[in-house]
């Protein structure tokens, strides 16, 4: 149940959007099968721009669920019905830039979704009309990038990469130009709905890890691996969860004035989460395929997607803390360089099982030095 924001009645998470949350757990699947499929340069940019396209519909329905009551009976009728929109263009994902009609398989359904998000934040803050006025700075930038996402799906497939990355731009330019109006985020809530994501790419490794020992013959380099990738993915749940997701929603609270507050977390959570979430699902395709080979080298979409998806994942969190106003976190950036210089040294020359081990104990170790200084 949401409740509304009041002294000591935070406003939480409901299970309408844990529900709504499930499609976007298929999509980061698709995600990853996409990746799978291509392994080249445009692969990787592919999946970066469909990984923005599906982290800025949820985003928008997180703002909207912030700032609006979702227990209305219409809201819950139209919020089911745009999850179910919602799947149809989760399963077109990984054939988005193939010819042919696929491009619109995936567009059509993503423009309803993104269209009737911007419906439902509207119309489900007509008794605020201050609030709703502050959406007016949103809402005339907002409604172009999905249409030009639609006309990306009609063009060439070598022209539509280009036509996408035109609408992520559009995305900023709309997020920025909201920065003029005074949004009213709920701290609580805002920063539990994106704890939440990071806990679904999260997911898809211990997934990816677990569906490979469940069908691999089993062995010592296997069982090696498989702790090692692991401690990889754990390092990664405690690099969020030990101090960072309160302390975000901590700044949130402390911030007094609902503009600058706005901006906060439009910046902190909106910009600065997702490469945290796209480093997750790096770290998650590559993990997977060090289990498929762990005696053998890194190919190298794997050594991209474990040194890449890390160092994507730790500079998140030095930039939002730089942009909270908080000091250099020096592990982050050490743990970050021992994962460049790991991949760039050893990757093509040792074993899977001992890169990821390598790589696993370095994130431990700066994850160590780090506790122990923040205890202090």
């Amino acid at each position: 149940m949401n409740l509304v924001p009041g002294p000591g009645n935070a406003k939480r998470t409901g299970y309408l959007e844990l529900f709504f949350d499930l499609v976007f757990v298929f999509a980061v699947t698709q995600l990853i099968t996409t990746l799978e499929h291509d392994h080249q340069a445009t692969g990787w940019f592919h999946v970066a721009l469909l990984g923005w396209l599906v982290w800025w519909a949820w985003s928008q329905f997180t703002w909207a669920g912030n700032a609006i009551d979702l227990d209305r009976r219409t809201t819950r009728v139209a919020l089911l019905a745009v999850t179910a929109v919602t799947l149809l263009f989760a399963a077109a994902l990984p054939d988005a830039f193939a010819a042919g009609g696929a491009g619109l398989r995936f567009a059509v359904p993503y423009v309803v979704v993104r269209l009737g998000g911007l419906a439902l934040y509207w119309t489900g803050l007509r008794a605020e009309p201050e609030h709703q006025a502050a959406l007016r700075s949103y809402l005339p930038v907002a409604v172009i990038p999905p249409v030009v996402v639609l006309a990306g799906a009609v063009s060439p497939p070598s022209v539509r990469p280009w036509v996408w990355l035109g609408a992520v731009g559009l995305d900023v330019a709309s997020a920025l130009a909201a920065g003029r109006g005074e949004f009213r985020v709920a701290p609580a809530h805002f920063a539990e709905r994106h704890a939440l994501f990071v806990i679904i790419a999260l997911g898809e490794a211990v997934v990816g890890i677990g569906a490979v020992l469940a069908g691999a013959e089993p062995g010592p380099l296997l069982a090696a691996t498989a702790v090692a990738a692991f401690v990889v993915v754990a390092s990664q749940w405690w690099g969020y969860f030990d101090w960072v997701q309160e302390a975000a929603e901590a700044r949130l609270t402390g911030e007094p004035d609902l503009r600058r507050r706005g901006h906060l977390a439009r910046d902190l959570f909106t910009f600065l989460h997702f490469p945290i979430v796209l480093g997750t699902v790096f770290v998650a395709y590559g993990v997977e395929e060090a289990l498929l080979h762990p005696g053998r080298p890194l190919d190298t979409a794997a050594q991209v997607a474990l040194g890449g998806g890390l160092v994507l994942f730790l500079g998140g969190f030095v930039l939002g803390n730089a942009r909270a106003g908080q000091p250099l976190l020096v592990e982050r950036v050490a743990a970050a360089i021992i994962v460049v210089a790991t991949i760039a040294l050893l990757g093509q020359r040792l074993d899977a099982y001992v890169v990821v081990g390598i790589l696993a104990v370095g994130l431990v170790a700066a994850t160590v030095v780090e506790t122990f200084r923040r205890s202090r």
